[in-house]
């Protein structure tokens, strides 16, 4: 008669998706503002869309945005035609002008707007709250998403009679959605200072972790 062994567990994977989310007071607001020029002739257009910015620039220094803070985003001459009969006829020309413009004190939002129109300022772009350190708290919703995939792994071992080992035998983060672009807006010079609410950032991070657990075969 043949010694009786038990048969070896054998040991397979679940995977699991975790998220953890961390909101916070954004302390930056990122402003996307442009200038834009049409003339006949292109270098007129290019001369008074010059003029313009840095009006909007010196404007700006002047209530307390640093140099640093201006970066030019996007540059463009754009020829534009009229069609009279059917033809393409060349008529002018439109530059284009865009700056982000890093705001510090996200009170001052709605007068940065305000002080830009006032000087030439005539497109706009929508704004975005930041984070100065945002890692640190990326970071945290981090271990978050790592705890929220062990408890789902832990709840789906318990409802199956599964033996977890709890240490994922594999880690990795999965990339988030980035917010969706902001469509042109053209600003008039009659604008007001325009009540902008600071709204919380969320910071969101996701993780893919596989678990082995083992299983009599």
């Amino acid at each position: 008669m043949q010694p009786w062994h038990r048969p070896a567990p054998s040991r397979a994977t679940m995977t699991v998706i975790g998220q953890g989310t961390v909101t916070a007071k954004p302390d930056t607001v990122m402003i996307a503002l442009g200038v834009r020029t049409a003339h006949q002739n292109v270098q007129e257009a290019l001369a008074d869309n010059a003029r313009r910015t840095n009006d909007v620039i010196e404007a700006l220094k002047a209530v307390g945005v640093r140099p640093e803070d201006f970066e030019t985003t996007a540059f463009s001459i754009i020829p534009t035609y009229e069609h009279p009969d059917g033809a393409a006829v060349l008529s002018g020309y439109e530059v284009e002008h865009w700056l982000n413009i890093t705001v510090r004190d996200p009170k001052t939002a709605g007068s940065i707007y305000e002080t830009a129109v006032a000087h030439g300022a005539n497109l706009a772009r929508g704004l975005e709250f930041r984070l100065a350190n945002e890692q640190t708290y990326y970071q945290q919703a981090l271990t978050l998403a790592v705890k929220n995939a062990k408890e789902k792994a832990l709840a789906i071992a318990r409802t199956l009679g599964l033996p977890l080992h709890d240490i994922p035998v594999e880690l990795k983060e999965r990339p988030t959605s980035p917010p969706a672009p902001y469509s042109p807006i053209v600003l008039s010079a009659s604008s007001s200072s325009p009540p902008v609410q600071t709204q919380d950032v969320t910071i969101t991070a996701i993780v893919e972790a596989v678990f082995a657990y083992s299983f009599i075969s």
